[in-house]
C-alpha cells in the first residue's frame, strides 16, 4: 500500500506541477497539492487530521457540482477531443478537462476517508 501512496502522491505532484501555465494556478496547485499532501503522508503511514480531509473532501465536493453542468454540455456536444492540444483554445475545453480534475481529486479523497473511517 506504502507504493501506491506513494505513486498517487507523485501522480498529484506532477498535476499540479503542470497547472504552471493555467491561467488561475493558484486555485489548482493547491488542490492537486491537498491531495498529494494526504497521499505522501499515507506513503509513511501519517495522515492529514480526519476533520481537515472530511472537509477538504466536501469543499471539493461542492466546487465539483458547479462543473455538471459544463461536463453535461461537452457531453450534449458529441465528446469532443479535450486532448488534441495542450493549449486550451475553447472554453469548454478548460472547463471541461477541470471538472475531470476535481472529479479525480474528490474520488481519491473519498477513497481515503473510506479508508481512514472511525471504526466503532
Amino acid at each position: 500500500m506504502r507504493i501506491l501512496n506513494f505513486f498517487i502522491c507523485l501522480v498529484f505532484v506532477l498535476f499540479a506541477g503542470w497547472q504552471y501555465n493555467d491561467p488561475d494556478p493558484y486555485i489548482w496547485v493547491p488542490i492537486y497539492g491537498f491531495v498529494a499532501l494526504e497521499y505522501g503522508l499515507a506513503a509513511f503511514n501519517r495522515c492529514l487530521p480526519y476533520r481537515v480531509l472530511l472537509a477538504g473532501t466536501v469543499l471539493l465536493t461542492i466546487f465539483m457540482l458547479t462543473y455538471i453542468p459544463d461536463l453535461f454540455r461537452w457531453i450534449q456536444m458529441g465528446e469532443p477531443s479535450i486532448v488534441e492540444s495542450m493549449k486550451a483554445e475553447r472554453p469548454w475545453v478548460e472547463l471541461t478537462r477541470e471538472g475531470f480534475g476535481l472529479m479525480l481529486c474528490v474520488a481519491f479523497l473519498g477513497w481515503r476517508l473510506w479508508q481512514r473511517k472511525p471504526r466503532s
